[in-house]
């Protein structure tokens, strides 16, 4: 089993994320998982670490998403490349010192610590106005097609803020 601590601090708080996780070759794995992209499935352990920990809707996606901006070096990296399964066993955080966006930070780190690549630009702040921490993932943003059917990069300024789907492409 891998485990991540994931931390951040640069405000008047703190973030810390622990992920339990562990991967599998989805020929052997018999679990319900679904399909992250070609090749990578995601599982949530119906056994996770600590009894009755329910893994919530937000903590899910934030999970897919980050899985889905490394895809390309988790097949790359993984023992059973593209038939793999990651499968979280517990995500652990007090609400003290957690905020939803920072799930795909510590998701992201949690992917780069376990399939053994570096993970590039990612950055964070914190805004003192309000005060919550912004994530902008230069290397890992989706990308779109423009008006004239040419692939670009969403030049999005972060996560965390409540507009950025709208600012997102």
């Amino acid at each position: 089993m891998e485990r991540h601590v994931y931390t951040l601090l640069k405000g008047r708080w703190g973030i810390s994320i622990a992920i339990y996780g562990q991967i599998f070759d989805k020929e052997f794995f018999r679990d319900d998982s679904i399909i992250v992209e070609d090749g990578i499935y995601l599982s949530f352990s119906k056994e996770p670490l600590i009894k009755n920990e329910i893994f919530c809707k937000e903590d899910r996606e934030s999970i897919f998403r980050a899985v889905k901006m490394v895809g390309d070096n988790i097949v790359s990296n993984s023992p059973f490349h593209n038939n793999t399964v990651i499968q979280i066993c517990s995500l652990q955080y007090s609400l003290c010192y957690y905020q939803e966006e920072a799930m795909i930070a510590a998701m992201l780190n949690w992917c780069s610590k376990t399939f053994h690549f570096e993970l590039k630009n990612i950055d964070s702040r914190f805004d003192y106005e309000n005060n919550k921490y912004f994530f902008v993932f230069h290397n890992h943003l989706p990308t779109v097609q423009d008006d004239f059917g040419k692939q670009m990069h969403c030049d999005c300024d972060c996560i965390g803020d409540e507009n950025f789907e709208e600012r997102l492409c």
